[in-house]
């Protein structure tokens, strides 16, 4: 009987492991996404406003906390802005300290990472959902905030991508 206690705790143990691996090498990026309808249509959203010049030309609005603008940031990277938002993950904020009140959305300078606070964004039209990713895809490229002021830089996505 121990052994085969012994047998079914290392097969289990094996199977966890052999799922926390595929989980952390081969899950879909967009994991998210595929569990929030309206998330996976922002980001659609948002890429085609990219794919637009008038939209595009927001990342000559900001400049990162190194210096420089973001447009020329994004070049050197060798990445056009829809490609940087591709590369933005997104995750779940709720629960995290970051997402209490109007919090829309969190991420750090430079990082792909976003956290998406999903009961604020949740209430917002689509293009304002949109206008969210590519705010926080200009933070991906190293915007920082306050100056300028997160609601500043979400206005000038609207302004710039279309309402």
């Amino acid at each position: 009987m121990r052994g085969a206690d012994a047998a079914r705790r290392a097969g289990r143990t094996l199977a966890i492991c052999g799922l926390a691996a595929g989980l952390i090498g081969a899950a879909p990026r967009r994991a998210l996404e595929d569990q929030v309808p309206e998330l996976k249509a922002a980001r659609i959203g948002a890429r085609e406003r990219l794919g637009r010049p008038e939209c595009q030309a927001v990342l000559t609005d900001f400049e990162s906390v190194n210096g420089g603008r973001l447009d020329l940031v994004l070049l050197s990277t060798g990445r056009t802005a829809q490609e940087q938002l591709d590369r933005m993950v997104l995750e779940s904020g709720l629960g995290r300290p970051g997402c209490a009140g109007p919090v829309l959305a969190s991420t750090q300078i430079g990082s792909s990472v976003a956290h998406i606070c999903l009961r604020s964004f949740a209430l917002l039209r689509p293009a304002e959902q949109e206008a969210v990713l590519i705010h926080e895809m200009l933070h991906s490229l190293g915007l920082g905030e306050n100056p300028p002021a997160s609601v500043a830089i979400t206005a000038q996505v609207l302004s710039r991508c279309g309402h």
